[in-house]
């Protein structure tokens, strides 16, 4: 049978070990789980440049970009530890990814394994209502009707697509959020449906927002 190969990025290893739990039940269908420490960038006299780095509103704090691009650098991490396991079946989780039922068999496809369905503008994201129907399972992404943000679950089918994508972080002079560069450079062809994971209600590190994003993220968002 295949199997995940699973990074869970977090802040410590206790906070690892309590999301390893959720896998017990599912020795069949779980290879291998690692632990992908959370990035937390410091702002220093040498290195003020990084805030140039991405590419975002002219008030955007400065804690809040140096928050974007450490969730940049944790996912980072994660491809390359993919790459240099040569694992595949990949799921890439983050701290506050919450199973929402029973975990299925790895895809056949790279895909969203949850997330947030937001109109083509991005701009008009919670502004805008989303008709969209979906099957059970693999759903191809119609982008002209519809993209995903947020990033608390990803599926990364091989290695080889895992490099390409830790190459397309790579590049760019200039950065954005990790889930709108995803979303508009349209990497993820699929998304799953039902999601497999919401984002567990918290206080986000990044915007401050709890529950909100625990709404956006049920049912991707779209029986609000």
């Amino acid at each position: 049978m295949t199997k995940y190969n699973i990074y869970i990025i977090c802040k410590n290893e206790e906070i690892f070990k309590k999301k390893c739990e959720q896998f017990k039940g599912y020795k069949k269908k779980v290879c291998h789980i690692q632990w992908i420490p959370a990035e937390y960038l410091t702002l220093t006299q040498c290195n003020k440049k990084l805030l140039n780095k991405l590419d975002t509103r002219y008030n955007t704090k400065n804690k809040s970009i140096l928050a974007k691009l450490g969730c940049i650098a944790a996912h980072r991490k994660a491809l390359l530890s993919i790459f240099s396991n040569q694992t595949n079946n990949n799921l890439i989780l983050e701290e506050d990814a919450d199973l929402t039922g029973q975990l299925v068999s790895p895809p056949n496809l790279s895909c969203y394994m949850g997330g947030w369905v937001v109109p083509p503008h991005i701009s008009k994201a919670g502004k805008e209502k989303i008709n969209i129907r979906l099957k059970k399972g693999i759903n191809k992404i119609d982008y002209s009707k519809y993209k995903v943000l947020t990033t608390h679950s990803l599926f990364i089918k091989t290695h080889e697509e895992a490099i390409d994508l830790l190459i397309s972080l790579i590049k760019p002079e200039k950065l954005k959020n990790y889930d709108i560069h995803l979303a508009e450079e349209q990497w993820f062809e699929h998304l799953y449906y039902p999601p497999q994971y919401i984002q567990g209600k918290h206080t986000s590190e990044i915007g401050g927002d709890g529950n909100v994003n625990n709404r956006r993220t049920t049912k991707y968002g779209l029986d609000n």
